[in-house]
């Protein structure tokens, strides 16, 4: 149609405002001929003389904008080429726009001064990622827009703690150091003899290609995007997240500028409530219980990785301890507990007693449970028995109860499992076993008292019936 290819020699500027013409109009039923005008509402597609949009290519995310026009502005929402011919695409939003009008690129500077460091950093985490892993690492994709770089890269297993810290404190290093970040065009052969350069596995690059540099010898690669002019314009450096994409390919999610400052300081929060955590006694009741909240807490958290990975290690520290310390204080309220229990079996033999229902404080831990069985069958092997026990006593959570039938009384038909149901029906539990020996629970019970009485009803009701 007669219509040159795009100049975009403009788009490495900042802060500039392009003159161009409207070269072709693309609608929903193709290109808009004959001189017709779009008009406010109307999404289209415009390709211009000249443009200083970047058009997405590279892992980077295209800019946005406005064009504005005489008497009216076309917002742009994505900037794609073809061919040659770049493509601004959005919505009319006042006034027309037609072939041949006179317009004005203003592109929003300040989003691509979020996307332009996210761009810079890829490239030194991926310098990073070599001196960390190794030079078998090659880059496999990117991703950079105003919130987050993404770079994928070969791998063959997760990154370990330690290299994941290494990688992040090398980045950190280098926004620190004020690296000067330069491009320069040149002849492709001349570039590819570069000593050190990078290049995208598979990626088709012109003659003469951009050389982006960081530093002078931190990081240099075949580039055509958009980047800061120093690396102290990243202000700051996290990564949030590292994961597998594919077999052999791993991904990290980073971020910079205000967004990392505000993972940082999310970290720094976290260690604190750590730090508070790791102060509190280990034999404190539900410290586990605390522990286990601050690590889901922690789980859903925006923060460093590394950071995250650290907190989660000290909060199992911490979990592992109160565990130990519960299972201690348990076995020593179980010992005491046992002698009371013996103490109530031996009055119920001595009182010709042929079942007994006790509430027993033994926190719904199924192994002091068995202790309390083996001591009531070794003390009254004549006697049906039954422990109920609430998780946390007066709590109405979770409840416990287990029983133990002599084999001569099952025989005639009072069964421990049959017990056990009944008794546990009272507060919608369920449980089973064998008429011998059986167990169960509920998930809450509102009334202890209710369950036992359920219990002795059903024991009183077997044992009349045995007579």
């Amino acid at each position: 149609n007669g219509v040159d290819a795009t100049d975009d020699s403009s788009k490495y500027e900042w802060d500039v405002e392009t003159d161009a013409t409207v070269k072709a109009v693309f609608g929903s039923d193709g290109f808009v001929t004959d001189g017709r005008a779009v008009t406010a509402g109307q999404s289209v597609g415009l390709v211009l003389d000249r443009s200083s949009f970047y058009a997405e290519a590279g892992g980077q995310e295209a800019d946005l904008g406005t064009i504005s026009v005489d008497g009216g502005s076309f917002t742009v929402t994505d900037v794609q080429v073809y061919g040659g011919f770049i493509l601004h695409s959005g919505i009319v939003e006042e006034g027309e726009i037609k072939v041949g009008s006179s317009v004005k690129c203003q592109v929003d500077y300040d989003r691509r001064r979020d996307v332009a460091p996210n761009h810079s950093m890829t490239h030194v985490l991926n310098a990073a990622l070599r001196e960390i892993l190794g030079d078998g690492v090659d880059q496999r994709g990117s991703l950079c827009n105003d919130e987050k770089l993404r770079f994928d890269f070969s791998h063959k297993k997760a990154m370990t703690a330690k290299q994941l810290k290494a990688t992040e404190e090398y980045c950190k290093k280098i926004v620190a150091g004020s690296q000067d970040v330069t491009a320069e065009v040149m002849p492709l052969d001349d570039a590819k003899a570069l000593d050190g350069v990078r290049a995208v596995f598979g990626e088709v690059y012109p003659d003469p290609v951009r050389v982006v540099s960081v530093g002078e010898d931190t990081s240099i690669e075949f580039c055509g995007g958009t980047h800061i002019s120093n690396t102290a314009e990243a202000e700051a450096f996290a990564i949030v997240e590292e994961t597998a994409v594919a077999k052999g390919i791993r991904r990290i999610s980073a971020v910079t500028k205000g967004v990392a400052r505000e993972a940082i300081e999310e970290g720094e929060t976290y260690a604190a409530k750590v730090s508070a955590l790791e102060e509190i006694s280990h034999d404190t009741p539900d410290l586990d219980k605390q522990a286990g909240a601050l690590r889901k807490e922690l789980d859903d958290a925006f923060t460093s990785a590394i950071v995250k990975a650290e907190l989660r290690a000290r909060i199992e520290g911490v979990q592992k301890k109160a565990v130990e310390a519960k299972k201690k204080a348990l076995a020593a309220k179980v010992d005491k507990i046992l002698n009371v229990v013996k103490e109530q079996i031996e009055q119920a033999v001595a009182e010709e007693k042929r079942a007994l229902v006790l509430n027993v404080d033994i926190a719904a831990d199924s192994k002091a449970s068995q202790k309390v069985m083996n001591a009531a069958k070794k003390i009254a092997p004549d006697m049906a028995f039954m422990g109920v026990s609430e998780e946390v006593v007066g709590s109405e959570g979770k409840l416990m109860a287990f029983a133990i039938v002599p084999d001569s009384m099952a025989e005639e038909g009072f069964k421990a499992d049959d017990w056990v149901r009944a008794t546990l029906a009272e507060c919608g539990g369920r449980g089973g076993g064998r008429p011998t020996s059986a167990q169960g629970q509920a998930a809450e019970c509102s009334d202890v008292n209710a369950v036992i009485e359920a219990a002795d009803a059903f024991a009183s009701e077997k044992v009349a019936a045995s007579v």
